[in-house]
């Protein structure tokens, strides 16, 4: 049996401050850091064969400071980056208002696949990369466990595919910053054994 734990990666400013990231290279902040190291302290005593990220820092270094303990070097990809969201990353959702972008943001809350940030990445071509970028990974492990740090969007399209859920279903999971899902595989099926678990997080 394979295990792949699913690792959002720890808190930016950004995060906090809500605005939207997509591929700026936004570092952790301190208490990121310190999430990270929580979930790596979840994860110590796991048999943990390979660690995989985004290659963006914030999930680079969540990713390093859960391969350490483990002496593993990250596996970085591009493909597993978080939606590159155009012109809105960088903006809180009353900049974006104020810019003249509320109506593609109320049709993207309520739900519309059809809508999406000015000059942003469609949501297929993220989900075809990060998906196929997935099964490659997993095709490497069949037995142990291996890591995927990674972000929001990208940690919830590997999740929607596991359960054999398709495109529209990627907005039903909430994914908190340094939350572990679990996955398991076998040769005949896979099983989604927990979602979004937060529970190694403690008060900083």
């Amino acid at each position: 049996m394979l295990r792949v734990f699913l690792v959002r990666h720890g808190i930016t400013v950004w995060n906090r401050e809500a605005r939207w990231q997509g591929h700026t290279d936004v570092p952790l902040s301190e208490e990121g850091i310190k999430q990270a190291e929580q979930a790596s302290h979840r994860l110590k005593s796991e048999d943990i064969r390979a660690v995989w990220s985004s290659d963006l820092k914030r999930a680079a270094v969540t990713a390093d400071l859960i391969a350490k303990p483990h002496g593993l070097e990250v596996q970085t990809s591009l493909a597993l980056r978080e939606t590159m969201l155009g012109d809105w990353e960088g903006l809180t959702i009353p900049e974006l208002i104020a810019r003249g972008d509320e109506d593609t943001w109320l049709a993207m809350k309520n739900g519309s696949m059809n809508h999406r940030p000015p000059n942003s990445e469609p949501l297929e071509e993220m989900w075809n990369r990060i998906v196929e970028q997935f099964h490659l990974i997993k095709s490497g492990h069949d037995e142990g466990a291996i890591v995927i740090v990674g972000h929001g969007g990208s940690l919830r399209a590997i999740l929607c595919d596991a359960l054999g859920a398709g495109l529209p279903s990627l907005t039903r999971f909430q994914l908190e910053n340094a939350s572990i899902s679990t996955l398991d595989f076998n040769e005949h099926r896979s099983w989604v054994k927990s979602v979004n678990v937060t529970c190694h997080l403690k008060p900083l």
